[in-house]
């Protein structure tokens, strides 16, 4: 095999750590925001229904304050004639060259918490060598968690909460998330052969592959890249952008309903995927995201007595909003410090999963030539 790290083309910090020039607590102490930190990892072609991974890839490095750390020798790596990069013709000449790109790059999320993303094409060659270089780059920058995620087409509706399969060692970030969880071979992928490399060396990983209706499998479906988020939120304890994929997923929900409306068939069909799904999700249960294991859901005496003191302690605000502390404060001192709000993020709940059969087209967004998906209608029917 050929030198793995003649694959990568690094920052300086990065070369500095890969080539042992320093060594890693005098790289840290020089960039505390690069080492020790945790990775999430998404690849576009396998495994990405819904176009998952470009959708958080995205998102994050447009919403995000980020910096490149690394990139990737794509040339070694593609199949061109498989995946075609595009570029554009104006009638004379061709300009603007989209050229594939796999990189590694540093983030902060919302909270200004840092954080590593590799992210690009899934690579079509030389897999033990890209596994082997990443293994370099997780190893010299100490990396914390690895976290991996993907999307699979399944016969699941649409308007049931979407499934997750886990994987992973980090037991304690997975347990009792899954909500499908099948055995058997399967066809292998890069992030597969990944986790298996990180989970040999002693490493955390999770893993997180989302449940995408089969029917929406070749759309872009907000819906699923906002529950990765949620997932891997959780996970690494991010506070991750979000909002903008909602907002477009009541969009794309209004589309299908409209063709659900329309077509008596199709909400047939839809009909008996619900009835699956519901069967399926009365045998279980997935733990919600907002609980840790070892915590159970409290029932309604719980929450009604927490209710009772959140409202008794804000009855006691005067007019400005100051409770008693805060005023004695402020005649004491001339100031009133507020509490730092909390920097735990989010952990919305996901929920069950399960099975039948239908097609629907999505309509993409216009890009900026005004060109857009004008398909109308459903697709091939359920096999």
């Amino acid at each position: 095999m050929l030198d793995p790290i003649d694959l990568i083309r690094m920052s300086s910090t990065a070369k500095q750590l890969l080539s042992g020039t320093t060594s890693s607590e005098q790289a840290a102490g020089d960039d505390p925001t690069i080492h020790g930190l945790d990775m999430l990892v998404v690849f576009s072609g396998y495994l990405d229904a819904g176009n998952v991974s470009t959708q958080l890839e995205n998102v994050l490095l447009e919403r995000l304050d980020h910096q490149r750390i690394a990139t990737f020798d794509t040339d070694q790596l593609l199949d061109y004639r498989a995946r075609r990069p595009q570029l554009r013709f104006d009638g004379r000449q061709f300009f603007d060259y989209d050229a594939p790109e796999l990189e590694l790059h540093l983030l902060k999320d919302q909270m200004q918490r840092p954080f590593l993303l590799l992210s690009g094409p899934e690579p079509d060659y030389q897999w033990d060598r890209f596994v082997a270089a990443l293994m370099l780059l997780i190893e010299q920058l100490d990396v914390g968690l690895v976290s991996l995620v993907d999307a699979i087409p399944l016969p699941v509706p649409h308007t049931r909460p979407l499934g997750v399969t886990t994987h992973g060692n980090a037991e304690e970030l997975l347990e009792g998330l899954a909500t499908w969880s099948p055995k058997g071979r399967i066809a292998a992928g890069v992030a597969q052969l990944l986790e298996l490399r990180v989970a040999e060396a002693g490493r955390r990983v999770s893993g997180y592959t989302l449940h995408v209706p089969h029917y929406l499998a070749d759309a872009t479906y907000p819906q699923a890249a906002v529950a990765a988020l949620e997932y891997v939120g959780a996970a690494m304890e991010l506070l991750l952008p979000s909002e903008e994929l909602r907002e477009s997923g009541r969009d794309v929900e209004q589309q299908i309903s409209a063709q659900v409306q329309n077509r008596p068939e199709i909400a047939s069909m839809l009909h008996r995927l619900e009835e699956r799904f519901d069967d399926y999700a009365e045998q279980y249960q997935a733990r919600s995201l907002l609980l840790n294991r070892d915590q159970d859901m409290p029932n309604a005496d719980e929450i009604g007595s927490a209710v009772e003191t959140y409202l008794s302690d804000y009855v006691q605000q005067d007019d400005a909003g100051l409770n008693p502390e805060e005023r004695d404060a402020l005649e004491y001192k001339g100031k009133v410090t507020k509490a730092k709000p909390t920097d735990a993020p989010m952990r919305p709940s996901r929920a069950e999963v399960e099975p039948g059969s239908i097609w629907f087209i999505v309509d993409e967004p216009n890009d900026e030539n005004g060109e857009g998906n004008d398909s109308d209608g459903a697709g091939p029917d359920d096999e």
